[in-house]
């Protein structure tokens, strides 16, 4: 009968060995894998001095920049996690030691205009056509039509339907390639600049036009509002001329083409 008892009482004691074996296995398999790897990613952080920080307009480098895992649920949306996708790039904001880089913190896009640059509106009156699918950080082609003749064209219901390969011109080259040496001078229908950036999107009452009100999510399938006028990105020479473009009565046609 002692036997019988002792003989349970060691198997209880192995199982519970077991037990406990398998628990601290568990926990350091979960600290030392599974939350580390599964449960993580790698970010890019920022590395300033104690007590410093970056100031907004910074020009950001690589030994400003680290990676670093960080768990999945402390990630923000739009989250860096490459260094090379911000080398270079200009700081939105302060960022102070081991903030994590965002889409929003760092002007990955470009957005943000240089010393000789500006965003420039363009005013609904002075559009010939423009995408309906136009939305913020495409590119765009601009086009300068004679406002004789885009009026000409709406009459006979010509418009938007234009397809811009006739009696093409140069009247500028990409944005910020010194258009503002050119003298406002050209063909009827000609192209003014290439390749600008596009800041903001605007519906009439202000707003901006994204797909849906839970940002740009179905490849422009849908849209919150009707385009109405762009902001763009100019140099500030490209920009002055586009005024006396304007005044001389023309319009542009702006084309999507990123």
């Amino acid at each position: 009968m002692a036997s019988q008892r002792g003989h349970q009482l060691r198997r209880n004691y192995l199982f519970a060995f077991l037990i406990l074996v398998i628990g601290f296995g568990g926990l350091l398999g979960y600290d030392l894998y599974f939350k580390p790897y599964v449960l993580s990613q790698t970010v890019v952080k920022v590395k300033v001095a104690e007590g410093s920080f970056l100031p907004k307009n910074y020009e950001l480098k690589t030994s400003d920049l680290y990676l670093d895992s960080v768990q999945t649920k402390d990630i923000p949306s739009g989250v860096i996690t490459d260094i090379s996708q911000v080398e270079h790039k200009v700081t939105n904001v302060n960022l102070t030691n081991g903030s994590i880089l965002t889409a929003s913190l760092v002007d990955v896009s470009d957005l943000e205009p240089q010393r000789d640059e500006g965003i420039f509106p363009i005013p609904k009156e002075a559009i010939y056509a423009i995408n309906g699918s136009l939305r913020s950080r495409d590119k765009v082609d601009i086009y300068l039509v004679e406002g004789g003749t885009a009026n000409q064209a709406r009459s006979s219901g010509y418009g938007t339907a234009a397809t811009g390969n006739e009696n093409l011109g140069t009247a500028g080259s990409t944005a910020g390639t010194g258009a503002g040496e050119t003298q406002p001078a050209g063909p009827a229908r000609m192209v003014f600049l290439t390749g600008v950036t596009v800041n903001y999107v605007r519906t009439e009452d202000n707003n901006d036009v994204l797909d849906s009100e839970n940002g740009n999510t179905n490849n422009r399938f849908t849209s919150t509002g009707k385009v109405a006028a762009p902001e763009l990105k100019l140099k500030k020479g490209d920009g002055e001329l586009l005024g006396q473009y304007l005044e001389q009565g023309k319009k542009l046609w702006i084309v999507r083409v990123e």
